[in-house]
């Protein structure tokens, strides 16, 4: 499996099958009621199919009944727009408050580390000064003119010559004191500076954190917004739809029509499922295409063999599947082939975290996840492969270790080697590299 640019892994929407755009639209629907994140405050009173039938009395109440769809499906639109847009914002101040913080950390680092070599210069230029000055004393520390008058005039010529030595010996002196005493003041001053840096970077870092959870927020109610008109806007163009060709269709009519896509969807899934991993046996041949491998996988949840749990991380694939390229909410090629690939060869998987960026997940971890860094949807967390639970160390993880290893890029990841350590378990790896993690799911990653 070979890493693809995100560029490549956004790839523009295909025609889908009427039957798959229904299960996928099913499928956001679900997942909006399941996923933690907050949804925003939209009007509850969307018509019912009620409504569009007794509109039908007359041309003006149909033609109201006509407006007041579309101006809902609108604010949807437009609600949705904003969201992304303030998501856009809010992920700018973050990057923004992100780098203020580095830069005030390097500042803070620079004057720190130019203020303790200023106080080890100025401790070596006291010593210095120190030792010259002991030297002055022996030099020049005799009653002078006892010496000159008991002295011959050898003795009192080269006592003169010492005099004059020890005034040289004076100007070095205070040279090297009042060096020393700048190196001490520099000091002091650096030191200052330093502290005063490091002061500020409580407050760096605190406009960082207060940015990252605007960012999370905003994030998570974009998410809900999209929900929110992916689980609304397919049943409203139907109700417009009826209206404007004069086609009386009921509420049963079109559950009904809904229903049997999706269980036509999920019979061709489970079809293609099979042929795809043929009984299990054989992985076969992986897409290198995003929107692809996004759609098999759509595919097995419709009939049953692929999951996610709390929060449900699944809407992620599904937009992908369907061609949407929502902000933070891209998955990596590799990741994506990492999971058809897991329920090719078992049957079944079952997922819980991929890209908390997406969902605005910054608890645990936080911004350091491998479901968080560099964009978000670099790691999936698997908790079950064939119907059994994978614990990181238990035969299930060990022979999904076995499948993945050899088709995952050099240096991927592996979570959970402390369980494997600690039951005598742990395997000899071709391309992972392994870590410790709790022991409720297998981690794969593929940084």
């Amino acid at each position: 499996m070979n890493r693809s640019p995100r560029s490549a892994r956004r790839r523009a929407s295909a025609r889908l099958p009427l039957a798959l755009t229904v299960l996928l639209t099913l499928a956001l629907t679900v997942a909006a009621t399941i996923t933690g994140a907050p949804r925003p405050a939209f009007a509850d009173d969307y018509p019912s199919w009620d409504d569009v039938l007794a509109a039908r009395a007359s041309e003006s109440a149909k033609q109201d009944e006509i407006s007041r769809i579309q101006g809902i499906i609108a604010d949807l639109q437009e609600k949705a727009r904003a969201a992304q847009a303030l998501v856009t914002q809010r992920s700018d101040e973050n990057e923004a408050a992100e780098a203020a913080l580095a830069s005030g950390q390097a500042k803070a680092d620079a004057l720190a580390a130019s203020a303790t070599a200023a106080a080890t210069k100025a401790e070596e230029s006291k010593k210095r000064a120190a030792m010259i000055a002991a030297q002055f004393v022996r030099t020049g520390g005799s009653d002078v003119t006892s010496m000159l008058l008991t002295s011959s005039s050898q003795d009192a010529d080269q006592l003169l010559a010492q005099l004059s030595s020890a005034s040289q010996l004076t100007q070095a002196v205070n040279a090297v004191y009042t060096a020393a005493q700048q190196d001490a003041n520099t000091s002091t001053t650096l030191s200052a500076q330093a502290e005063v840096a490091k002061q500020e970077l409580t407050g760096l870092a605190q406009a960082a954190q207060d940015a990252l959870q605007e960012a999370a927020a905003a994030q998570q109610a974009m998410v809900a917004a999209l929900q929110e008109q992916n689980a609304h806007q397919s049943e409203l163009q139907a109700q417009l739809t009826s209206l404007q060709s004069d086609v009386a269709t009921t509420e049963q009519q079109y559950q009904d029509g809904v229903a049997a896509r999706a269980a036509a969807a999920a019979a061709a899934a489970a079809a293609a499922a099979a042929a795809a991993h043929q009984g299990g046996a054989v992985i076969g041949p992986v897409s290198g295409d995003a929107q692809a491998l996004a759609q098999e996988l759509m595919g097995y949840v419709a009939a049953g063999q692929f999951h996610g749990s709390s929060p449900d991380h699944i809407f992620e694939i599904a937009w992908i599947a369907q061609g949407q390229d929502v902000e933070n909410c891209g998955i990596d090629v590799v990741i994506l082939q990492a999971m058809v690939a897991a329920v090719r060869a078992f049957g079944s998987a079952g997922v819980s975290d991929i890209s908390r960026r997406c969902t605005g997940q910054i608890e645990g971890a936080g911004t350091a996840s491998a479901h968080y860094k560099q964009g978000g949807g670099h790691a999936v967390d698997f908790t079950s492969v064939g119907g059994m639970p994978t614990l990181g160390a238990n035969d299930a993880s060990l022979a999904l270790i076995a499948v993945l290893d050899p088709i995952m890029p050099n240096g991927s990841r592996v979570g959970q080697s402390n369980c494997r350590y600690a039951a005598g378990n742990e395997p000899s790896f071709i391309n992972f590299t392994d870590f410790a993690d709790t022991c409720n799911h297998l981690h794969i990653d593929d940084f």
